[in-house]
């Protein structure tokens, strides 16, 4: 993790992710954000830096949702008309299924004018199995990127895995979901000392102690604690 602040309300979060690509080297990059930032403003902040993005589409931005939408509706009997592949995950219990779906992104001009730095539309389809239990569900994102349905692929499943193993990281190595900190600011500096230590601790490799292992062992001996900080 590079950067943390907390913010209050999706307006300030918004211009603070400006801030943050602003401040980042973007050049051959691809930067994945959820829903919230699909925001052409953003997208061509990311491209006008040499970076590409790809960015999950919800209904918060209506047209382009129901063109999307309705594209793959038009091609998913027509296989040629699009690049497809999948992707299996097994472990616990759990089982889930993806099929990742790609197409080049025609917009109609009216769409293409709002949003001129789309190249590519993308659907991931999930069927999921846990304890006995199915679940299906598909999410859409658009691309700056050209039709490279491998790419694509596994750009979507980076970002959920960076996103879900920090969460979960947390919560087993700092216990973060039990933890009741009612003051906002209180909180927010918390959770940026519990980032802030994660990363220390992640970057000792002298042995090969659980991270919650090794945060045990930063509290009660202070030459090891000493020598993740310092080197």
């Amino acid at each position: 993790m590079l950067y943390q602040q907390s913010t209050h309300g999706k307006g300030k979060e918004i211009s603070l992710s400006h801030d943050v690509l602003d401040a980042l080297v973007l050049k051959d990059a691809i930067v994945t954000l959820d829903s919230l930032h699909c925001l052409a403003p953003t997208m061509a902040q990311i491209t006008e830096k040499n970076g590409d993005f790809t960015i999950q589409l919800k209904k918060n931005q209506p047209n382009l949702f129901g063109h999307v939408t309705e594209a793959f509706s038009a091609v998913y009997s027509q296989p040629d008309s699009m690049a497809e592949c999948t992707q299996e995950n097994k472990g616990h219990g759990r089982k889930e299924w993806r099929n990742i779906m790609q197409i080049e992104a025609n917009l109609p001009p009216e769409l293409k004018e709002k949003w001129p730095h789309i190249k590519s539309f993308i659907e991931v389809a999930s069927e999921r199995t846990c304890n006995g239990k199915g679940t299906r569900d598909s999410r859409w994102y658009v691309s700056s990127l050209e039709v490279d349905v491998e790419l694509a692929a596994r750009t979507v499943r980076e970002h959920w895995l960076v996103e879900n193993q920090l969460h979960w990281v947390l919560d087993v190595v700092f216990r973060e979901d039990e933890l009741k900190v009612k003051d906002p600011d209180g909180a927010a500096h918390l959770a940026a000392f519990n980032r802030a230590a994660l990363n220390t601790i992640k970057q000792d490799e002298s042995d090969k102690d659980s991270l919650a292992a090794k945060r045990r062992k930063s509290g009660w001996s202070g030459e090891y604690r000493s020598k993740i900080i310092f080197g």
